[in-house]
């Protein structure tokens, strides 16, 4: 955590004090085989400013690979595979900052659900058949400024 002391004012004022308030959050999930998308609800809390976002696959994701890295109303918001990155064997990370559209910005006002999108190797109508991934999400705690 880091603070800032603003310097005493010409209204008296003897010391301003704020606390940014920077935060990790992790979770470990398993790839869904029945749908695209896995959800991990409410991992983002309201208030939040993601600062970076690592995925690191903990067993290969058999039979596709993860292609987005978002939330529900915005499925590419941290990453989109594109021939750079590739997610799919035990051990690979992508670590990626906070928003991939600089001018949208990437403060969360309410809870939002971090999405994961996984194509099967068959085409867009298949599904990964196994898979697991640790995600960690750097933030700003909105909440304590």
């Amino acid at each position: 955590m880091g603070s800032y002391r603003a310097p005493a004012g010409a209204a008296g004022l003897d010391r301003v004090e704020k606390t940014l308030g920077i935060k990790k959050k992790s979770a470990t999930v398993s790839i869904a085989t029945d749908a695209v998308t896995t959800d991990i609800s409410n991992f983002i809390p309201a208030g939040a400013s993601v600062l970076a976002i690592k995925v690191e696959v903990t067993t290969t994701i058999a039979g596709g690979h993860l292609t987005l890295i978002g939330v529900d109303g915005d499925a590419d918001m941290f990453g989109q595979q594109a021939g750079s990155w590739s997610l799919e064997n035990d051990g690979d990370i992508l670590v990626t900052g906070g928003s991939t559209a600089g001018t949208r910005g990437n403060w969360f006002a309410a809870a939002d659900t971090l999405r994961l999108t996984a194509l099967g190797d068959g085409g867009p109508e298949t599904y990964p058949t196994a898979g697991a991934v640790n995600v960690t999400m750097l933030y700003v705690d909105g909440a304590s400024l």
